[in-house]
C-alpha cells in the first residue's frame, strides 16, 4: 500500500513539474509566474496535449520522433543497443507497475517470466549505452546539447528562482542516476535469485528492487524531457 501510493505520487508530482515547465517554455517572460491564471492556462495546455493521443496519428508522430532520435544520437548498428534498452525498460517499468497499483499479489506467471528475460535484456543493453555514451554525459562534456541543434531554451526553468538552470547538469544527473538504478535493480536481482541469503534479506532485496525501479522511471522521465525531447516541444 506504501510503495503503490509513494510511488503514485512521485510519478505524479514529476510529471506535472516536467509538463509544466513545457508550458512555461511558451509563455513571455513577465508570464512566466505561479498564479491562477497560469494554472488556469496549463490544465488547459496539458489536457489538450492529452487529448491529441487520443489520434493514433500522434502516436505515429511520436513513435517516428523517438526512432529518428535514436538513429541521431547512435551511429549504425549501435541503435538496436538503445532500442532494446528503451522496449525491455517499456515492458519492465509498464509490467511493474501494473501490478503493484493494480495486483495485491504482484508479478506472477507469465508477466512474470517475461519481466525477468526483458530484465536480463535491460541489464546487457544498459552495460552498453554506458560504454557507449558515459563520457558524453559527464558534466564537463558539455551533455547532449553540445552535439545536437541549439536549443530553443537556454535551459532548465526554475519557477522559484524564475531563472534558468544550466541543463547539461540535469541530462547528466538523469542519465547517472538512471545508469545507478539500474544497478541496483540488477543487484537486487540477482541477490534475490542466489541461495545465500536468509528471508530477511530476501524482503530487503525486494523493498530495494522495486524502490530503485520507481528511482529509475523517475530518472527515465528527466532524461526523456531533458535529453530527448526538444526545448520548447510540447512532447
Amino acid at each position: 500500500m506504501l510503495f503503490g501510493i509513494g510511488s503514485f505520487l512521485l510519478i505524479v508530482a514529476l510529471g506535472l513539474r516536467l509538463t509544466f515547465g513545457r508550458y512555461l517554455n511558451h509563455l513571455k517572460e513577465d508570464q512566466k509566474k505561479l498564479s491562477a491564471e497560469t494554472l488556469k492556462g496549463y490544465f488547459n495546455w496539458l489536457g489538450d496535449w492529452g487529448k491529441s493521443y487520443l489520434k493514433l496519428s500522434r502516436w505515429d508522430k511520436s513513435l517516428d520522433y523517438f526512432i529518428s532520435w535514436g538513429q541521431k544520437s547512435y551511429r549504425g548498428w549501435t541503435v538496436w543497443i538503445f532500442y532494446a534498452l528503451a522496449l525491455s525498460y517499456l515492458y519492465l517499468s509498464l509490467s511493474g507497475l501494473f501490478f503493484a497499483w493494480f495486483i495485491s499479489r504482484g508479478l506472477f506467471g507469465f508477466p512474470l517470466l517475461l519481466h525477468v528475460a526483458c530484465g536480463g535484456l535491460f541489464a546487457v543493453s544498459l552495460m552498453a549505452v554506458l560504454f557507449l555514451k558515459a563520457r558524453i554525459y559527464l558534466p564537463l562534456s558539455g551533455g547532449e546539447g553540445s552535439k545536437g541543434a541549439p536549443e530553443v531554451a537556454p535551459g532548465f526553468y526554475c519557477l522559484a528562482l524564475n531563472r534558468y538552470l544550466p541543463q547539461i547538469y540535469f541530462q547528466a544527473a538523469s542519465f547517472w542516476l538512471f545508469v545507478l538504478a539500474g544497478f541496483f535493480l540488477i543487484l537486487s536481482t540477482l541477490g534475490s535469485m542466489l541461495p545465500y541469503f536468509n528471508f530477511p534479506a530476501q524482503i530487503l532485496f525486494f523493498n530495494l528492487h522495486r524502490w530503485s525501479a520507481v528511482v529509475s522511471i523517475l530518472a527515465a522521465m528527466l532524461a526523456l524531457d531533458v535529453i530527448i525531447i526538444k526545448p520548447g516541444q510540447a512532447g
